[in-house]
This record gives structure tokens, C-alpha cells and sequence, in this order.
């Protein structure tokens, strides 16, 4: 990987913990009682918890598609990455049945 590319990657990672963090930070804020106050390392750690299970779950789902023989990441990919956890499952399938 060339410099320029490492450089670009980076960036690319910096824009989307950035876009993570506003969203995180929308949430807390909705689902925490009024004047409850946090700090920025709070944020900052569940931006860094969150971005590390997104390049999980997207390393697993590119898996499980190459490993079916497909360059194309589909539903029953993502039905066998939460196939463990039974309310999320079912809420997708609800969705997908929509």
C-alpha cells in the first residue's frame, strides 16, 4: 500500500469516527435524563468500541459472502452474523418480511 493510499485511508477513518461521534453524541443525549453530564473520553471510548465492532461485523460479513464463493455481501450474510443474538435476528427478519 503506497503512502498516498495509507494517507487516504486514514482520512476515510478519521471522517467516520467524526460522523460516529455526532452520532453517538445525538443518542446520549436523547436517551440520557436532562443536565446528566458526560465527558469527552466517555464519547470518545464508545466512538472507538463502536467503529472497532462496525470493522468486525464488516470483516465477518466479507467472509461469510466469499466464502459462499460471492464478491456481494447479501441478506443471509448478515442473518449469520447475528444468528446469536435472537431479539436483533428477529428484528431484522420482521424488517426484511416489510
Amino acid at each position: 500500500m503506497s503512502d498516498e493510499d495509507k494517507d487516504y485511508k486514514q482520512r476515510l477513518i478519521s471522517q467516520l469516527k467524526g460522523k460516529l461521534w455526532f452520532c453517538i453524541e445525538q443518542q446520549i443525549k436523547k436517551e440520557l435524563p436532562s443536565g446528566t453530564a458526560y465527558s469527552p473520553k466517555f464519547v470518545n471510548a464508545l466512538v472507538e468500541l463502536t467503529f472497532t465492532q462496525l470493522v468486525e461485523v464488516g470483516c465477518d460479513l466479507e467472509a461469510f459472502a466469499r466464502h459462499a464463493g460471492r464478491a456481494t455481501i447479501n441478506v443471509d450474510d448478515m442473518m449469520l452474523v447475528v444468528r446469536k443474538s435472537p431479539d436483533l435476528k428477529a428484528a431484522l427478519e420482521q424488517e426484511i418480511e416489510r
